[in-house]
């Protein structure tokens, strides 16, 4: 629905419309790492992404390579 309001012509201008907003991110992103924070609690504290899980397919997509996906349990 968002890309068919506001980015009627293609999908390049909605990638354009979110990547280089003109609004300051700066609000958003100091929210983000407080409920970050809180999330994972402690100073020692670490949080580790583990993009692993999520399968990728294609062949024009960034990190595309075959590697270990978990939620699949093999390479992929």
């Amino acid at each position: 629905p968002m890309a068919e309001r506001l980015a009627t012509g293609s999908y390049d201008q909605l990638h354009h419309f979110i990547a280089d907003g003109i609004w300051d991110a700066t609000p958003l992103e100091t929210e983000l790492l407080n409920q970050a924070d809180r999330l994972v609690g402690g100073k020692d504290a670490v949080l580790v992404i583990d993009d692993t899980s999520l399968p990728k397919k294609g062949e024009r997509s960034v990190g595309v390579a075959a590697q270990y996906a978990s939620a699949l349990g093999k390479t992929a």
